[in-house]
């Protein structure tokens, strides 16, 4: 059988959010080093807070390089059909679709049309992958050639 579209589609999602946060997790290693030398350069009043920017902005990149590194392994997942990066991925996307949805209604308390907007269409987005992602024929994918012919 081959890749259904939608899940090219998800997969090359997954591959430009590994970009987006690789290069956000770098920015943050980089920028919480530079800030703290920018800092320690002002005088010894600077002390042990440019330790903690230094800190908190390597912290901050590692996690979104780890991030990177998750989004390319369940891109690569998806495009090879790999039942396990499914249930990941409609995992996750539900989590983050809950979440997204908790946001919107942050947005409707202080609400600023473009923001509400963004979200609006992040959290659309997130309900179709798990809608689509759970599809009987979109499974039928992720089934091996094996489970295709037992169950025909």
């Amino acid at each position: 059988m081959n890749r259904p579209t939608g899940v090219t589609l998800i997969a090359v999602l997954y591959f430009l959010g590994a970009a987006f946060a690789a290069l956000g997790g770098i920015g943050m290693v980089a920028g919480g080093g530079m800030l703290a030398s920018m800092m320690n350069q002002q005088g010894a009043q600077a002390g042990p807070m440019a330790g903690i920017i230094a800190s908190f902005g390597a912290a901050v990149g590692i996690f979104f390089l780890v991030m990177a590194a998750i989004d390319v392994l369940l891109g690569i997942g998806l495009i090879k059909l790999k039942e396990w990066a499914r249930l990941t991925t409609v995992i996750l996307t539900a989590i983050f679709a809950a979440l997204g949805a908790l946001g919107l209604l942050k947005d409707l308390t202080h609400f600023v049309l473009f923001s509400f907007l963004i979200s609006a269409v992040v959290v659309a987005l997130q309900v179709w992958i798990v809608v689509y992602l759970l599809k009987p024929e979109v499974k039928a994918a992720f089934q091996g050639p094996q489970a295709r012919t037992a169950s025909a």
